[in-house]
């Protein structure tokens, strides 16, 4: 049980160098459906000024929304120690029964990106594509894909990972007037700084913005402590805790108030904020590709995640795209390379029914396309997936 939850916990918190240090990085499985609305934020909110997030009353919410500093927001340090990615190395003699579906195993030839990028922007504002954390495939494939979406509309590149206090340094690395990115802009995740690093390289020479969509990890630890403490009437000092115990406490058990404060702010805020910050970065007619953990991105899985049991209720990016007038398409990926065996296992494990319909969509282990709605599709980056996958 310990285990599983402590991969939930990395499944919603994203990235693991910004986790409990107890917590290892871990993929992130689908949650979709309607959320409760809130105040959204601003990119306005780490300028000069110390702005603070929107305190709005909010229609039909029974407790008081939390405001918080942006200037705190940006200067906060951790609560707890980084993580430290457990390297686990190369796929041995072990994983010879999964190498097909092995980041390792994958052969780096290359080929087209799938996706009919210019037939979904027609009517889209903004493409969401939904990793596992654990993906490198979901990194290269956008740095491959990036000149085709610049030219078909695309002036925004969204990365869940990155951090608003680092917004001024990425915007130096993109212009032009700065060489190299600092270290810390990357440090969300380690094991996949260089294919970052290309990344923001190819967006670099296409013209394409990034804009971070991440607002540093304690910061939503304070909300939760303070939604709860409203919620249940207990001090808030007994729900100030690193965002891995917290999310932890609400995986071993059931409190009522707490856990819905926890699925309230690592779910819907979150959703909410990275919805602003994309739309705030749109200029009239633009269009817009984001990064995100399948947490956040419509998709075939629907996780209960174990925090109140209704996994639906907490919303997407796309549903809160939509409350901001903007159309977005939920592209689920697949396949391709990944960190190592075990983050490609895990993957399996948390999204089963997207890897099914990738084996089906792709027989062959080639990269493949597949719509599986007016707005939502998913692409196989290659790769066999395991036949048992199919009869899920």
């Amino acid at each position: 049980m310990r285990r599983f939850a402590g991969l939930i916990v990395v499944l919603l918190l994203g990235f693991g160098a910004a986790a409990s240090a107890a917590v290892v990085e871990r993929p992130s499985p689908s949650l979709n459906a309607a959320a409760a609305p809130m105040p959204a934020l601003s990119l306005a909110m780490f300028g000069p000024a110390p702005a603070l997030l929107p305190a709005t009353p909010v229609p039909g919410a029974d407790f008081p929304l939390v405001s918080i500093p942006a200037q705190a927001l940006a200067a906060r340090l951790p609560s707890a120690p980084a993580a430290q990615p457990h390297e686990r190395g190369p796929p041995g003699a072990r994983d010879s029964d999964f190498s097909s579906v092995v980041a390792q195993s994958v052969a780096d030839t290359v080929h087209d990106w799938k996706v009919p990028s210019e037939e979904i922007l027609a009517d889209h504002d903004v493409i969401l594509v939904g990793e596992s954390h654990q993906s490198l495939a979901s990194v290269t494939e956008l740095a491959r894909a990036l000149p085709g979406l610049a030219k078909a509309g695309v002036k925004v590149l969204g990365i869940e990972g990155l951090k608003r206090p680092n917004q001024e340094a990425v915007d130096a690395y993109i212009s032009g007037r700065a060489d190299v990115l600092p270290a810390e802009v990357l440090s969300f995740s380690p094991r996949r700084r260089s294919a970052f690093e290309a990344l923001l390289k190819t967006a670099r020479e296409t013209g394409v913005r990034v804009v971070a969509l991440g607002i540093p990890l304690d910061a939503w630890a304070r909300q939760v402590a303070e939604l709860a403490a409203a919620r249940t009437g207990d001090p808030f000092e007994t729900f100030l805790r690193s965002p891995g115990e917290q999310l932890y406490r609400a995986q071993v058990g059931y409190e009522p108030g707490y856990n819905e404060a926890v699925a309230e702010v690592y779910l819907t805020r979150r959703n909410q904020s990275m919805a602003s910050f994309l739309a705030d970065a749109l200029i009239e007619g633009a269009k817009a590709v984001a990064l995100a953990g399948q947490n956040h991105v419509a998709g075939a899985d629907a996780v209960t995640l174990q925090l109140v049991g209704d996994p639906g209720r907490w919303g997407s990016v796309g549903t809160e795209l939509a409350r901001l007038g903007l159309r977005a398409f939920s592209l689920t990926l697949t396949g391709g390379r990944s960190v190592d065996v075990d983050g490609a296992q895990d993957d399996r494990a948390a999204r089963p029914a997207s890897h099914a319909l990738a084996a089906k969509a792709s027989p062959d282990g080639a990269p493949a396309f597949q719509r599986t709605g007016a707005d939502t599709g998913l692409y196989h980056a290659g790769g066999m997936v395991p036949a048992s996958m199919v009869a899920h």
